[in-house]
């Protein structure tokens, strides 16, 4: 889709630093304090203590005099796109057809920032997963939607990739090579899915294959999920690859859109 030129001059500069600092709370920060805020947000304390107490006043958050932290009220920005988007209602009739057809968990997910966002997931799911909920983000170098975007990305984006985001190991079959998780990439590009096992989340084996537009440009991944104990590497591909082909070729219209 076609963004229209955006000048400097029409931006709200409040609006989003606030967008910014709510986005500042994390699962490994979900109490700030203000000069905590004001160091993350390169902003003063003052600003800081200020943009919180409006967060406050508005319900989005709560204090407690010395840490801040977001409120249940926060949900409803998240929702809103839920509830509005077009993109995952259209999604979500071939993302559980294919479910349907393979008995075993199917999500949709798109590129935010460093990070793959899942925005369609099947009702149908034999499995418990953290990592596959409707808004969770995972990051790309050990997932397969996040390798099949770094193998669409030119050299010099997938280094500044690498250089802001250091593998660390997640679990204990991690990747944290830089040149190995090249080499997938590299693969990814070449075969055009992913098989990724058990590097997000023990127990856990994902293939994925791109979804694209009808001019070649990557638009999301369609991702199968499934227990390790279910089957082998081997067996996943065999049995799963040409469903999930079926389902790109399904939602290549819808990609164009």
């Amino acid at each position: 889709m076609k963004q229209p030129t955006i000048h400097s001059r029409d931006l709200i500069v409040g609006l989003q630093k606030g967008l910014a600092l709510l986005q500042l709370f994390s699962q490994e920060h979900p109490r700030l304090s203000v000069p905590e805020v004001a160091r993350m947000a390169d902003m003063t304390q003052s600003a800081a203590r200020r943009f919180l107490l409006t967060l406050v006043h508005d319900d989005f958050a709560q204090t407690d005099g010395r840490y801040y932290w977001l409120t249940a009220k926060t949900l409803r920005i998240g929702q809103a796109y839920v509830d509005s988007a077009v993109l995952p209602r259209m999604l979500r009739p071939i993302v559980e057809q294919v479910a349907r057809t393979t008995q075993e968990h199917v999500s949709v997910g798109v590129r935010d920032g460093d990070d793959i966002v899942h925005v369609v997931r099947s009702r149908y799911s034999h499995i418990t997963s953290m990592s596959i909920r409707p808004g969770s983000r995972v990051p790309m170098y050990c997932t397969c939607s996040g390798r099949l975007w770094l193998a669409s990305l030119a050299e010099e984006a997938l280094a500044a990739y690498f250089a802001r985001n250091r593998p660390r190991a997640i679990t204990p079959y991690t990747l944290t090579d830089e040149a190995q998780i090249r080499s997938e990439i590299a693969l990814a590009a070449e075969r055009g899915y992913v098989l990724v096992d058990q590097e997000y989340e023990v127990g856990m084996r994902v293939l994925s294959v791109p979804l694209i537009d009808r001019e070649g440009r990557l638009q999301a991944t369609l991702t199968l999920t499934t227990h390790a104990s279910r089957m082998t590497i081997e067996d996943m591909r065999e049995r799963y690859l040409s469903a999930l082909y079926e389902g790109q070729a399904l939602l290549r219209p819808i990609m164009t859109l």
